[in-house]
């Protein structure tokens, strides 16, 4: 059975609209409470915002449409025979948030284990270290929400390109017969 790669560019853009809409609607109601929710070591390095018995639902939530953006990402560079492009942006993206795999799938794939003991859900999700350190995995509020909407761009970009060049090449007037014999 061959491929319509028209089909498929068009239902992975459709995906790929509905992640990046629900990645930036969690965004914002995580900057929205952060901006009236009190600080904890304000202005060191550590500054995080408690959201006090907020479980951390729209951090999840985030997470999990990073997550579904990423799957989306790989299908679509396989789908698509791993196009350079795509391929630079995976590797920028993953490069970017390299703690969301450490992250996400714990949180997706619940299981008896230790793996989310010492996380924190503040603004941002953090690992709480010994001693006091803190290590970023996932904060929407700057970069990582910066490199997921240019991985989201990318995958965008390249499927409207492709859809694009499919109007075209339909819609081309046909040339006229050949009056070579």
């Amino acid at each position: 059975m061959a491929r319509d790669y028209d089909k498929a560019a068009s239902r992975f853009l459709n995906a790929l609209r509905r992640f990046t809409h629900g990645l930036e609607t969690q965004r914002q109601r995580i900057i929205d409470r952060a901006a009236n929710a009190p600080k904890l070591f304000e202005g060191s390095d550590f500054e995080v915002t408690n959201h006090g018995a907020n479980p951390g639902t729209d951090l999840d939530y985030y997470i999990y449409e990073l997550g579904r953006i990423r799957a989306a990402g790989i299908s679509i560079i396989k789908v698509f025979r791993r196009p350079d492009e795509l391929v630079a942006a995976q590797a920028a993206f993953e490069a970017g948030i390299p703690k969301l795999k450490d992250i996400r799938d714990p949180l997706t794939h619940v299981n008896d284990n230790d793996e989310l003991d010492e996380v924190a859900w503040f603004s941002n999700v953090v690992n709480l270290k010994p001693g006091g350190r803190v290590e970023g995995l996932v904060d929407p509020r700057h970069q990582h929400h910066d490199y997921a909407m240019a991985y989201s761009a990318a995958l965008m970009t390249y499927l409207s390109k492709h859809i694009q060049a499919a109007i075209a090449a339909r819609d081309a007037p046909e040339p006229p017969p050949s009056s070579t014999p």
